[in-house]
C-alpha cells in the first residue's frame, strides 16, 4: 500500500482537516522513516490559467506562483496501462505529509477500504518528483523529503 508509486482509490477517503468525506484518489510519492507518507489527492479541478497550454507533465510557472501536474484524460500512466478517467491535476502545494499508522487504523481492509488501481510508470513518478520537488510553491519539508538539494 505504502510504496513510492502506487496510486490507491479510496472509498471513502476521510480527509485528516475533517472536510466532508469522498471516494478519492491518492498517490503515494515517498516515504520515511519517521512513519510518513508523503503523498497528494489528485483532482478534476482545473485552475491552470486560461493562457496556458494543458500538455500532460510538469506546469511551473514561477511567476506566478504556480505549480501542476496535468494527467491528460485516459492516457497511460501507470505499469499496467490504467489512467485517470477524467483530467486530473496534482497541486504541488497541495503535496502533504500523511501519518501511516493513521491509515493503517482508518483503511485496513483491502478492496473493502481502498484498491491499489496501479503503479505509476517509474518515468511518470520522476516526472512528478521533480515537478514538486524543484518548485518553490512547495514547503520546504516536503521539497526536502523528495530530494530536493535546499
Amino acid at each position: 500500500m505504502y510504496t513510492p508509486g502506487n496510486i490507491l482509490y479510496f472509498t471513502p477517503f476521510y480527509f485528516p482537516n475533517g472536510g466532508k468525506e469522498k471516494n478519492k484518489y491518492f498517490i503515494v510519492l515517498a516515504t520515511n522513516q519517521e512513519n510518513t507518507l508523503i503523498a497528494t489527492l489528485p483532482t478534476s479541478k482545473d485552475h491552470i490559467p486560461s493562457n496556458v497550454e494543458k500538455i500532460h507533465g510538469c506546469i511551473d510557472l514561477p511567476e506566478i506562483n504556480f505549480n501542476c501536474y496535468y494527467f491528460e484524460a485516459l492516457k497511460p500512466i501507470a505499469e499496467s496501462g490504467w489512467g485517470f478517467p477524467l483530467e486530473t491535476y496534482v497541486y504541488g502545494p497541495q503535496v502533504a505529509e500523511f501519518n501511516k499508522t493513521n491509515f493503517e487504523n482508518i483503511y485496513s481492509v483491502e478492496e473493502i477500504d481502498y484498491e491499489i488501481v496501479g503503479k505509476l510508470k517509474a518515468t511518470e513518478l520522476t516526472a512528478i518528483k521533480n515537478c514538486v520537488k524543484n518548485s518553490r510553491t512547495v514547503k520546504r519539508k516536503i521539497r526536502r523529503a523528495l530530494g530536493a538539494k535546499i
